[in-house]
């Protein structure tokens, strides 16, 4: 009986390994050279990104492919998607691909657009008026940003609004929001009226550190 108990966990494990994803990862820092490598259970899809970061004249773009979950893809499975957060005096963007394939991450992305689009919303001219709550300045839209949001954040020691642009399919992850952060929801307006979880809005801005 022991015998078989043993035979059946390690049939098991080797069908387990054996359905592991695998996924490209960077190997240098431009992410110009990748290798392969086998994805841990918890990791059901591979990622593919580039990102650009922009505050004032400093800008700054960088390429990731890793292993990720189903979770924290916040695009369509298989298709390349961007997602930005403008604040006015600092953006950050990203396009983005998940898939579920071994492998499949081997594309490397364009860079999200920096070109105005023609689109203005509220925002803010710098961090002390975000701070102070003190924003009376439009912001030129850029890329795929087809949005106005506004946000507050309390912090122990202050108050945050926060104005700008975004992209709409930032507001539309409910099952994300409630999955990681069950007391928090997302909700969202008209186009150019849009309400966003600031812990999406913080997440964006910071470039979705996905689990590896």
């Amino acid at each position: 009986m022991k015998l078989l108990l043993l035979t059946v966990y390690l049939a098991g494990a080797l069908l387990h390994t054996a359905e592991s994803l695998s996924c490209h990862t960077c190997i240098n820092e431009a992410c110009t050279n990748t290798t392969t490598v086998q994805c841990p259970a918890t990791s059901t899809a591979c990622q593919s990104i580039t990102s650009v970061t922009q505050t004032n004249t400093s800008i700054s773009v960088t390429v990731s492919k890793n292993c990720s979950t189903l979770l924290t893809c916040l695009t369509p499975l298989t298709i390349a998607t961007e997602w930005s957060v403008n604040l006015g005096y600092t953006r950050a963007a990203h396009n983005q691909l998940c898939c579920v394939s071994d492998n499949c991450n081997f594309q490397t992305l364009a860079t999200p657009s920096s070109a105005v689009n023609g689109k203005v919303c509220p925002g803010c001219a710098s961090s002390a008026d975000s701070m102070s709550g003190s924003c009376n300045v439009d912001i030129a839209c850029v890329g795929a940003e087809n949005s106005c949001f506004t946000a507050n954040t309390t912090l122990p020691c202050s108050h945050e609004l926060q104005l700008g642009c975004t992209t709409r399919n930032l507001c539309l992850q409910p099952a994300f929001v409630t999955a990681v952060f069950s007391d928090l929801k997302v909700t969202c307006g008209a186009p150019w009226s849009t309400s966003i979880s600031t812990v999406i809005l913080a997440s964006a801005l910071t470039g979705f550190k996905f689990i590896v």
